[in-house]
């Protein structure tokens, strides 16, 4: 045996991203993170326009990460002490004015200055904007590589040249592969409606695979439901905005989202966490 102890990642930016990742997936490889990106893309809903508050409800649970825009950190970091991860959005599109091309708004050194854990894009598979997409990610990944800062892309088959078979697991099946072969570290897309139909995408994803929480459900239970089928379908965790900053009671939602994802506690238990 050799007396030396090598370091396998010398000084290159392999530790900082090792670390990075480390913190946002915990020591069980899960994550229940928070989106609070959603007032460009979809408008400034009461409880966005009231960002702090809606924050300050939220984080005092600790999710496991939390994603906003660059602008947007400072106003809720500085004078506030929280540990939980910080992803910044890097690109976003609009469901009004361009649903189908995400605009770079951040760059890999945004997410370094502002102290984050990742950067998320996001691409529109399937659309006429799909080329400029997959430039952008790969571009973007590879830069980001470069500091140790992970990428998370938001792959969504969101383009206009699916047809009907757009939301279909084809195409999510597609838009997180193709999230995958540009080597982004973690792949949020669309929910396919049941544990046995998400398992086809992670089956078919080599990175770790989170599941959107989705448009407002018709009851917290069914939020609750939907992240135990993630579970075993052998996904990593859940994302959701609306689902719990629009919830009775965000704090609550968190929590009982947190013991689905982390402890594999049934819904119909951790929706007594809620009341």
């Amino acid at each position: 045996m050799s007396i030396y102890s090598l370091n396998p990642v010398g000084t290159t930016p392999a530790l900082g991203r090792q670390l990075r990742l480390r913190r946002l997936l915990g020591t069980d490889g899960r994550m229940m993170s928070v989106a609070l990106d959603q007032a460009v893309p979809r408008g400034v809903a009461p409880r966005l326009a009231d960002i702090k508050r809606t924050f300050n409800r939220i984080i005092a649970t600790e999710p496991d990460a939390f994603t906003v825009f660059k602008g947007i950190a400072g106003h809720l970091l500085w004078d506030n002490d929280i540990t939980v991860p910080l992803i910044i959005k890097g690109s976003t599109f609009c469901v009004d004015f361009h649903p189908t091309y995400d605009a770079t708004v951040a760059s890999v050194h945004d997410a370094i200055r502002l102290g984050a854990d990742a950067l998320a894009i996001g691409i529109s598979a399937g659309s006429q904007n799909q080329v400029a997409m997959l430039e952008m990610m790969s571009a973007t990944t590879e830069e980001a590589h470069k500091w140790g800062m992970p990428v998370i892309c938001h792959a969504y088959p969101s383009g206009e040249l699916w047809g009907d078979r757009k939301g279909s697991t084809e195409s999510v099946v597609y838009a997180a592969r193709a999230a995958a072969e540009c080597g982004t570290d973690i792949v949020k897309t669309w929910y396919t409606g049941s544990a046995a139909e998400f398992k086809q995408v992670v089956d078919a994803v080599p990175t770790p695979v989170v599941a959107a929480g989705g448009a407002p459900a018709p009851k917290p239970i069914n939020v609750l439901e939907q992240a135990a089928a993630v579970m075993e379908a052998g996904g990593v965790g859940m994302t959701c905005g609306r689902n719990i900053w629009q919830a009775e009671d965000p704090a609550k939602m968190v929590r009982a989202l947190k013991a689905v994802v982390h402890d594999g506690v049934a819904p119909s238990r951790a929706a007594e966490l809620l009341d």
